[in-house]
């Protein structure tokens, strides 16, 4: 008997032991991650451009006979000039790239707060009208 409430004491506290160091932890590391954020100025890597630079290279060398318009592309921009249809839906794209890539640098915040509210006011007033 005495040997059952031995072990149960000593797996008590150890589990006691675990749960105190992973609370520890976790707070250590919501410390660093918080520093990390403040600190953090340097622009984060646009993914729509890595996105378009693998499509350039998958589909920039295929032989179809036909003008390639993944030939050549480095970035977003090039693949929305090389891109076939309507001029609007050209600019409606540079406008959401701009965005988005105003978005990844955290220098210029305040410049992507106005421009988002710029056109979050527009989509609530088109959507009011089309009602």
């Amino acid at each position: 008997m005495k040997t059952i409430k031995t072990i149960m004491t000593l797996g008590l506290i150890t589990m006691c032991i675990a749960c105190q160091g992973q609370a520890k932890q976790e707070n250590a590391d919501r410390k660093e991650a918080q520093n990390v954020s403040k600190m953090d100025t340097t622009k984060q890597m646009n993914l729509l451009d890595e996105q378009a630079k693998i499509l350039g290279s998958v589909f920039g060398n295929l032989e179809t006979g036909e003008e390639n318009p993944f030939e050549g592309i480095t970035n977003y921009m090039e693949l929305i000039e090389k891109m076939e249809g309507p001029e609007a839906d050209k600019q409606y794209l540079r406008e959401q790239y701009k965005l988005y890539d105003l978005s990844t640098d955290p220098k210029k915040k305040e410049e992507f707060k106005v421009l988002f509210n710029k056109k979050l006011k527009e989509a609530m007033d088109k959507g009011m009208t089309e009602e």
